[in-house]
Formats: C-alpha cells, structure tokens, sequence
C-alpha cells in the first residue's frame, strides 16, 4: 500500500508537472505554434487591408488598388496548412507515456522516462587530469587523502 501512495504523490507532485513541462517545452510545439501564429497574422493583416480597402471604395466611390497588399492570396492556404500540422501535432514524450502506463510498474517506468539519471559530462581540461572532474590528475575521486 505504501508504494500506491507514493506513486499517487510523485505523479501529483512530480509526474504531471514534468510530463506538462516535456509537452511545453518540445521544440515540435514551439515551431509548430510559430508557424500557426505567423500564418494566422498574416491573414489577420490581409483581411484588414481588405477589409480597409473595401470602405475607402464605397466611401469615395471608386475601386482601391489592393496590389499593394503585401500578403497574398496565398496566406490563407498557409494558414490552412499550419492548423492541419497543429492539429496533428505527435510529440514523442506523449508515446512514451502511453507506453510506460501500459505495465504494472508504469510509476517507475514514468520516473524513468520524465526523471532520468543525471549524467555529468566532463570538459575536455578535466578528462586529461584524471577523467575524475577534481582536477588534481591523479584518477580518483575524493579529494583530501
């Protein structure tokens, strides 16, 4: 029983906050929320300027040159095409949960995924001097012998 409450306490304390730091953080998202930013400004602007060309007409009564406008009619189709690759957005951390709770230990499976064993990884200068990140040369941790 001790082991269901501490695996209901990692993942309220650990576990959702680190699988929605994983989702926020992918690069997959932040590019993909670019380019659906991006695209939707961009007709935001072109449907302005028409929209803005369209009363300057009826106000003075004559057609308004819209060749100006800098986006193009195209805007709309980049737009279509970034909310299609919003919409099926597949980041691998979701996977790997999916997976990981598929088994009976899915707590510790989760905890290695979002909870990986740190790694040091040693300079270029401290791995010459011994390989032990001291910097004494002499191969071993430690320190005060």
């Amino acid at each position: 029983m001790d082991t269901l409450v501490s695996e209901s306490e990692w993942m309220h304390n650990r576990g959702v906050a680190a699988i929605a730091n994983s989702i926020l953080n992918a690069s997959e998202m932040d590019t993909t929320v670019a380019a659906l930013i991006y695209a939707s400004h961009a007709v935001g602007h072109r449907w302005g300027y028409l929209e803005c060309a369209h009363h300057v007409e009826e106000t003075f009564g004559q057609e308004f040159d819209i060749s100006h406008c800098s986006v193009t009619d195209q805007a709309d189709a980049m737009l279509t095409r970034a909310e299609e690759v919003y919409d099926h957005l597949s980041l691998p951390v979701m996977g790997l949960v999916t997976e990981a709770l598929k088994h009976d230990d899915w707590c510790a499976q989760l905890k290695a995924i979002l909870d990986p064993a740190e790694t040091v990884e040693l300079t270029d200068e401290e791995e010459a001097a011994g390989g032990d990140g001291d910097g004494d040369g002499d191969g071993e941790g430690g320190g005060n012998e």
